[in-house]
């Protein structure tokens, strides 16, 4: 099963908001990213994971 599939199943809300998101940015970044940037604003005590093993799209994306 994909990635994306899982997560639709998994977690439906954090995924319209990304999709949302992606949208909003018309496909600039890819889902991936735009999804754990999503993640992380429904569950910010996930920072970390975001962190670790993930870096930044860009030198300035830093979440807030």
């Amino acid at each position: 099963m994909k990635t994306s599939v899982l997560r639709w199943l998994l977690d439906p809300l954090t995924s319209l908001l990304a999709l949302c998101l992606w949208s909003r940015e018309r496909g600039r970044k890819p889902y991936e990213t735009v999804w754990r940037l999503a993640r992380v604003m429904r569950h910010p005590d996930e920072l970390v994971y975001r962190i670790h093993g993930h870096r930044p799209d860009e030198p300035g994306d830093v979440i807030p």
